[in-house]
């Protein structure tokens, strides 16, 4: 019967550490994916960004149309 016990909680305690391995897993996988999503977010360049490389480049062309 103590065999039976002892048998028994060792599962318990495999279970449990096989459960806490996949779900650390799944932990590290969703944290990856966010940081990943961060990054993305970060490397866009704002709107007021973008407006002010279109006019520098206008500009640009109106210099060199005027050259010629």
């Amino acid at each position: 019967m103590d065999n039976m016990m002892r048998f028994n909680i060792g599962d318990i305690i495999a279970t449990f550490f096989l459960l806490g391995f996949f779900i650390l897993a799944i932990v590290l996988v969703v944290v990856a994916v966010k940081a990943a999503a961060n990054k993305n977010k970060k490397l866009q360049p704002d709107e007021p960004d973008w407006q002010k490389r279109i006019k520098a480049l206008e500009t640009r062309v109106e210099k060199l149309e005027n050259e010629q």
